[in-house]
């Protein structure tokens, strides 16, 4: 048997049949989307090298077959395998146990027992990935996943997506003319989740202790679940920025960076050709977000050892093959522009192959806003925009349009789960949100000036739509400004634990009830009549305001037989209820016996919704639905 470019004796043309049709045999299980991919990349010629090409794609091919789910899977399929799993583990863990209780041995060796043997059957399945708890407090949790089908059901549906779109983009589905950013499978995908999660939306019924019902499909859609608001209230969070920097007299600055060769699948040549990019090394989209991930939590921490104070927001999108980069809108101190761009190029650039060609043209860019030719916002939107649903933006870089290419944005985020807007510097959203629910009447007018002043802001965003960037900026304002850390904010979350315990068996997560707002207040006493002082004294006040939150009763049948089921239940005593809803029955310490000790006071829930409304002449008002 030669190695020529033809087997010209009789005995090395049947061993080359053999091997194809083993191949074409292993190749007929994939879809067929792939096997005429492979053809054409592959060719049919029937030569010892490229059979050697044949067997290393068909290696590759055998790796999206991780836990027993061909790569055209459906979601039934995958649904079906995850309750098989689930029961398989549950018999070899509960044997497990059973060997533990006939040696007499304690519960906590049954644990240490179960997770060796769980993280042995992962390993030897491929699948080491999914076991994510190594501490021992989570140990119980661990074990009790891998007996739960609802749990398996979502690791084989990220574990299926993200192996086969590897899989798509090695051999070459994912970029531009055929599948630009993600391929048709993530897509399809992507959209039957979308169904899946609208028909189980429509079909639950929540209604409330005001005796109010929604599908829960109403009220995601009242949320920045709803695309349409997402937008929005990203773009007021930028302009709002926007107004921070021109009163303070910031720069404001553009800075795209990508990835370095190796994360690149495809590469696009001179004439306009996309070719198979030789230096790739393998590396998935989430490889090369956490790429970038790495060196921005360098150059950030550098920026801080420095004094360095930045804010604005980080917009993830994908190129055509897949691969991650960065616009990141920042607002600097005008002198400070040097040191920041001394900053990116040395983490960005300088300690990744800063040598390599078209690196210092491509892959770290700086644009500076002239405020005189146009807004951050104007910018921006066109990212903002492609990466939620394409609103005004027609057709992107690669003529798709642009609706068209959100979904396919969508899909590629959620096969990678790469986070697409980031919020950097400037106060949490997370109080901002919980504001809205605040009502104002429960605000005195002795709370401290910062909730004080973010209630008023809150009012007006919600009593004039033109102003909500402002309104942003005097709640930014009101937190300390852009440069206040985290743990110096004014007003805070106040989060209290339910008491209630997930399907593991582990401590549900603290639920928010509303914000608190630390402050000083002047006070006199008897002290002041035996001194003769006319000078009060100053005590520290923390003014905790509970937000007006609704209890909720979830159910599957029609709106009218909701309503009378949550007519009983929400009759019945607190106790009597708080299995079906979250109620909290915690009582606060006994306030300190000194008076001049701080004091907290805590304003209860008003029960009472009601809707903004501006009436002329005067401020903006409450009217009751």
């Amino acid at each position: 048997m030669t190695a020529g470019r033809h087997s010209r004796n009789y005995a090395g043309g049947a061993i080359m049949a053999a091997e194809r049709w083993k191949l074409n045999t292993l190749v007929a299980r994939f879809p067929v989307s792939w096997q005429s991919r492979l053809r054409q990349r592959l060719g049919r010629e029937q030569t010892w090298e490229n059979l050697r090409r044949w067997r290393e794609a068909v290696s590759k091919l055998v790796d999206a077959e991780r836990g027993g789910l061909r790569p055209d899977a459906s979601d039934d399929e995958i649904c079906t395998q995850a309750d098989v799993t689930a029961r398989d583990m549950h018999r070899r863990l509960g044997l497990v146990a059973a060997v533990v209780r006939a040696r007499e041995r304690g519960s906590n060796v049954a644990l240490r027992l179960q997770a060796f043997v769980a993280r042995r059957l992962l390993a030897r399945r491929g699948m080491l990935d999914v076991w994510l708890w190594d501490k021992p407090e989570h140990r119980a949790g661990a074990v009790a996943r891998m007996s739960c089908p609802l749990f398996w059901r979502r690791a084989y549906r990220k574990l299926h997506a993200r192996t086969v779109e590897a899989v798509e983009i090695q051999i070459g589905n994912v970029r531009q003319g055929r599948g630009v950013y993600a391929s048709d499978n993530a897509v399809t995908r992507s959209r039957a989740a979308d169904v899946r999660n609208a028909a189980a939306l429509e079909s639950v019924i929540a209604v409330n202790d005001h005796h109010q019902a929604y599908t829960l499909a109403e009220l995601a859609a009242k949320g920045v679940a709803n695309q349409e608001i997402r937008r929005h209230e990203l773009l007021t969070r930028i302009a709002g920025f926007e107004l921070i920097a021109k009163d303070m007299g910031h720069w404001a600055v553009m800075v795209t960076t990508t990835c370095a060769s190796r994360f690149h699948a495809a590469t696009t040549r001179k004439d306009g050709r996309v070719v198979d990019n030789r230096k790739w090394e393998r590396l998935t989209p989430r490889d090369g977000q956490q790429n970038l991930s790495k060196k921005w939590a360098r150059c950030r921490a550098a920026a801080a050892r420095a004094g360095m104070v930045w804010y604005g927001f980080r917009i993830a999108e994908p190129q055509h093959d897949g691969t991650p980069h960065w616009h990141l809108l920042l607002f600097v101190a005008g002198g400070t522009f040097a040191q920041l761009e001394y900053f990116f190029r040395r983490y960005f650039l300088a300690c990744d192959m800063p040598d390599e060609p078209g690196a210092q043209q491509h892959r770290l860019q700086f644009e500076l806003i002239d405020w005189a030719k146009g807004s951050a916002v104007g910018y921006v939107i066109k990212y903002v925009s492609k990466n939620i649903d394409g609103h005004g933006v027609g057709q992107d870089l690669f003529g798709e349009d642009a609706i068209t290419s959100s979904q396919r944005v969508r899909a590629w985020a959620r096969t990678w789960r790469i986070r697409q807007f980031q919020q950097i510097g400037g106060p949490p959203v997370g109080v901002w949100r919980e504001l809205r629910r605040v009502h104002p009447d429960n605000v005195p007018d002795t709370a401290p000036e910062p909730l004080r002043e973010a209630i008023v802001a809150m009012n007006v965003a919600k009593t004039e739509p033109g102003v909500q960037s402002a309104a942003w900026r005097r709640y930014t304002l009101a937190q300390g400004g852009v440069g206040t850390c985290r743990k110096a904010m004014r007003i805070k979350l106040i989060k209290e634990a339910t008491g209630q315990k997930t399907r593991y068996g582990e401590d549900a997560a603290d639920r928010p009830v509303g914000v608190v707002a630390l402050g000083v207040e002047l006070f006199r006493n008897h002290i002041h009549e035996m001194l003769r002082d006319h000078q009060p004294f100053e005590r520290r006040v923390t003014m905790e305001v509970e937000s007006e939150r609704a209890q909720w009763l979830m159910g599957g049948r029609s709106k009218g037989a909701a309503l009378a089921v949550a007519a009983v239940v929400f009759e019945r005593s607190a106790a009597g209820a708080s299995t079906r809803i979250h109620v909290n029955n915690c009582t606060r310490p006994p306030a300190p016996p000194s008076e001049f000790a701080p004091v907290v006071r805590r304003m209860r829930k008003l029960r009472v919704f009601r809707r903004f409304e501006a009436a002329p002449g005067r401020s903006p008002g409450m009217q009751q639905e």
